[in-house]
């Protein structure tokens, strides 16, 4: 693989993630959310088990300790952005997710006890402002607290990330890790979805085919891709590809489930997506030793 093959395989990627809150409204009309987590993540780690199974090594207890706190922050994420999508468009949790940057950004302010840097702080407030406009209901302007859930997901893919940079550096995120982590998710999701609100299935062709996608094309294929490919990629080219994907969630909306948003909620979306840009930019722009 070189470059340019790198940038179009991520670019499929953050193609793949934009469709998938399609594919997730799709699948729950008729799965509880916590156990299409489950199904989402079991169908991707036995489709990885079966491609890789001759590289695929028994973990140690560092890579098993790695995998199942990533898997848990996975199931976490995934838990969250469900449930918010039961009553949120597709295409408003795709830029609310976006925000994510923006929460790793702050989240390393705390943990390194240093000041934001100004950019940072500026495009927080612009992009809270962009939220509260694309999150409020019409004009009374009273926040859908399920959209806040689609928020809290953002915020926990910020800690799954520093999580991933922190384990990485203690040489604890391996290929097998990138794996296994999509087991623990996919068990947890079963057992917590199954207890919560039983085992329930997809109930057509077109729901079951959703299922699938989220397994094989986001999942397997996704979390795959993205590890070989980030490898010929610098992060800031990364974070910009990133960006696309509230696009691509709003597109995908658009065409297969009709969502239209309102005129307030398209200028709340474009100032939390050029916010989101601005800041990879300026934070690719940056000395090494301030990012």
């Amino acid at each position: 693989m070189n470059r340019q093959r790198a940038f179009w395989l991520m670019f499929l990627v953050t193609a793949s993630w934009g469709a998938s809150y399609m594919w997730m409204k799709i699948a729950l009309i008729s799965v509880a959310p916590l156990f299409l987590v489950g199904l989402r993540f079991t169908t991707a780690f036995l489709a990885t088990i079966v491609v890789f199974a001759r590289v695929l090594k028994r973990p140690n207890r560092g890579e098993i300790l790695a995998s199942f706190i990533l898997g848990t922050l996975l199931f976490g994420i995934f838990a969250f952005v469900m449930v918010g999508l039961q009553h949120t468009e597709a295409s408003t949790a795709g830029f609310l997710l976006s925000t994510t940057t923006v929460f790793v950004a702050i989240f390393e302010s705390i943990v390194e006890k240093r000041l934001p840097r100004v950019s940072t702080v500026i495009t927080t407030i612009v992009v809270v402002a962009g939220l509260y406009l694309l999150i409020a209901n019409g004009t009374s302007l009273k926040l859908n607290p399920y959209a806040l859930l689609c928020l809290a997901c953002a915020a926990i893919y910020a800690v799954y990330i520093m999580a991933s940079d922190t384990l990485s550096k203690k040489h604890l995120v391996t290929f097998s890790v990138s794996i296994w982590q999509l087991g623990v998710a996919g068990v947890e999701g079963l057992i917590f979805g199954g207890l919560l609100d039983g085992i329930t299935l997809p109930k057509s062709a077109s729901q079951w085919g959703a299922v699938l996608a989220l397994g094989l094309i986001c999942s397997a294929f996704g979390f795959v891709a993205q590890t070989q490919s980030q490898q010929y990629l610098t992060p800031d080219t990364v974070g910009l590809i990133y960006s696309l994907e509230p696009i691509f969630s709003a597109i995908f909306a658009f065409f297969t489930l009709g969502e239209v948003l309102s005129l307030q909620q398209y200028f709340g979306a474009a100032i939390i997506f050029f916010s989101v840009v601005a800041s990879e930019i300026v934070k690719a722009r940056s000395p090494q030793s301030n990012s």
